[in-house]
C-alpha cells in the first residue's frame, strides 16, 4: 500500500504498516517511549516509518489533547502596512527558531472583526497571541489576562491595563519631529493624522505635536491639521491638499503620523507639482526602507521594529511556558530615533 500518495497519513496507517497498536505509535511520536517501556528498536522502527511516510500530526486534534499546538496568532490592523509586515516577519522568524508557527490576521481597525479573530484563533487552540489592538479600552484584555491566556499587546496600550505590552515613546517621537522642523526654520507646521484617534499610538503622537508647538509658542492652524479615515485615506488626503493648494494656503511643513500617510502625502504633493522641501517640507512617523531612495529622500522617526518584535515574542514565550513575568516586563516602552534626510533640510 503506497501511503506516500495519500493526502493525509494517520497514526492508524503507521500502526498498520508496522503491525503494532495505535497507542504505541502515539506514545513514540509524543516522546513517551522510555516512560512506557518501549524499547529502542521499536522506537526506531516507528520513527523511521514516520519519516518514510512523511507523517504530519493534526495540530488541532493534538491541541485538544495536550492544550498545546505550538502555534501563535499575530493580529494587526493592516498587514499591508510596512511597519506591521516587518513586525510579523520578524515574529515569524523568531517563532520558527523556537518551534512555533504563526497565523497572521488583519483587523482593518474594526473592533468587532478583531474580537471575532481572537475567538477564532482561540478555537483553533493557538498557544498565545500578539496583538496590535483597536479596542476602545482594556476591558476585554483584562478578562483575557484574568483567564491566564498568554497574550502581549504591541504598538498600542490602554489605561488601567493588566496585560503585558511593548510600545514605543510616541509622544517623544512626535516632539522630536516637530522640534527638528523648528530647528530648520519652519514655523507654519501642519499635521496629517488618521482615525480612529482613540488608539493610543495616534493619540500620543497628536499630543506630542501640540505640546511641541505650544512650547515653541507657535500657532496651530486648524486648516493645516488633516484628519483622514483609515478606510478612505488616499482620497481624503488628495482632496484636502488640493483644497489648500488652490487657496494658496499650504503650510511650510507637514508632519504625518504613520508611513502610509507619509507616502500618500508625498505622492499627492508631487501631483500638485509642490516641491519638497522648498515649497513644503515633509517628515513622517515610522521610517521604511524606501524613504532612503525617494526623490527627495524622506526624514522620518524610526521605530525599533526588531526590538519590539523580540521583546513581544519573548514575553509571550514566558507566558506560554508559565515563567514569571516581572512587573517591569509587563509594560515596556522603547525609545525612538530620527533619520534626517532631504525632505526637511532647507537649502
Amino acid at each position: 500500500m503506497n501511503f506516500q500518495m495519500a493526502k493525509k497519513v494517520s497514526i492508524s496507517d503507521i500502526a498498520e504498516c508496522l503491525g503494532v497498536s495505535k497507542t504505541l505509535v502515539s506514545l513514540v511520536i509524543n516522546g513517551k517511549a522510555e516512560q512506557y517501556g518501549i524499547n529502542a528498536q521499536t522506537k526506531k522502527r516507528v520513527l523511521d516509518k514516520v519519516e518514510e511516510l512523511n507523517y504530519r500530526p493534526n495540530l488541532l486534534a493534538q491541541g485538544f489533547r495536550t492544550g498545546k499546538t505550538n502555534t501563535i496568532g499575530v493580529i494587526v490592523s493592516d498587514i499591508a502596512n510596512r511597519f506591521y509586515s516587518r513586525i510579523a516577519r520578524k515574529i515569524e522568524d523568531l517563532a520558527w527558531k523556537n518551534g512555533y508557527s504563526v497565523v497572521i490576521c488583519s483587523t482593518d481597525e474594526n473592533v468587532d472583526k478583531e474580537l471575532q479573530q481572537i475567538k477564532l484563533l482561540q478555537e483553533r487552540k493557538v498557544d498565545g497571541l500578539i496583538i496590535s489592538s483597536s479596542q476602545l479600552d482594556a476591558e476585554f484584555f483584562n478578562t483575557l489576562n484574568d483567564a491566564h491566556f498568554p497574550h502581549v499587546l504591541i504598538d498600542r496600550r490602554f489605561e488601567n491595563m493588566t496585560s503585558s505590552s511593548v510600545v514605543i515613546d510616541n509622544q517623544s517621537g512626535a516632539q522630536m519631529a516637530v522640534n527638528h522642523l523648528i530647528s530648520q526654520g519652519y514655523r507654519k507646521i501642519g499635521m496629517i493624522s488618521i482615525t480612529p484617534q482613540h488608539i493610543s499610538s495616534i493619540r500620543e503622537r497628536v499630543h506630542g505635536f501640540y505640546q511641541a508647538m505650544e512650547l515653541a509658542e507657535l500657532e496651530v492652524n486648524p486648516l493645516w491639521n488633516i484628519d483622514v479615515p483609515f478606510d478612505n485615506m488616499e482620497n481624503e488626503i488628495r482632496n484636502s491638499l488640493q483644497q489648500l493648494h488652490s487657496q494658496h494656503n499650504l503650510p511650510e511643513a507637514f508632519f504625518t503620523l504613520n508611513n502610509n500617510l507619509t507616502s500618500t502625502c508625498l505622492m499627492q504633493l508631487r501631483e500638485l507639482s509642490v516641491k519638497i522641501p522648498s515649497d513644503v517640507a515633509l517628515i513622517g512617523f515610522d521610517d521604511v526602507l524606501y524613504f532612503d531612495f525617494t526623490n527627495p529622500s524622506i526624514t522620518a522617526i524610526e521605530q525599533p521594529v526588531d526590538l519590539i518584535s523580540e521583546q513581544a515574542f519573548n514575553l509571550l514565550l514566558k507566558q506560554i511556558k508559565k515563567n514569571e513575568v516581572t512587573k517591569e516586563e509587563r509594560s515596556i516602552c522603547l525609545p525612538i530615533s530620527i533619520n534626517i534626510r532631504e525632505s526637511t533640510i532647507k537649502r
